[in-house]
């Protein structure tokens, strides 16, 4: 590999950890009220998958401000992967190939929730809506 490849690799990753920041919450801003738990209905099997990603979108809206506010958080992670499931089922069966973009937007959120980051909860989000969009466009054109 010539030196020159390898400061431009160098350089790639640089910039590339340097745009993910380390942004965390301080655990002693609050605590989730007790028995703040909500009940939802389960998700039914066969749920058409536009309704699935309208829910999974409207969970990840507000994680960012969940996990500032250390509220309701862990509730939604909860019901995103319910979610989560049946669409992971049905993009399993249909299009399995486009399962690794979906899983990204769910592994942000997921780390969001888990290290208490607002920033990747919100990226969690962004990235969502970006896939389910491009994905519902290419089956409404099919």
């Amino acid at each position: 590999m010539t030196r020159r490849v390898a400061g431009a690799l160098v350089l790639a990753a640089v910039l590339t950890m340097g745009a993910c920041g380390t942004t965390y919450v301080d655990d002693s801003a609050g605590t989730t009220a007790p028995g703040a738990a909500t009940t939802l209905a389960p998700v039914r099997p066969g749920t058409p998958l536009d309704e699935l990603f309208d829910e999974i979108t409207a969970l990840t809206a507000d994680l960012h401000e969940q996990i500032s506010a250390n509220q309701g958080q862990a509730d939604t992670w909860a019901r995103i992967e319910d979610v989560w499931a049946e669409a992971e089922r049905q993009i399993r069966e249909r299009d399995p190939d486009d399962l690794f973009n979906f899983q990204q937007a769910i592994d942000l959120a997921r780390v969001a929730v888990e290290r208490r980051r607002p920033a990747d909860g919100d990226k969690a989000n962004r990235t969502w809506v970006q896939v389910a969009d491009d994905y519902l466009e290419r089956l409404d054109s099919d």
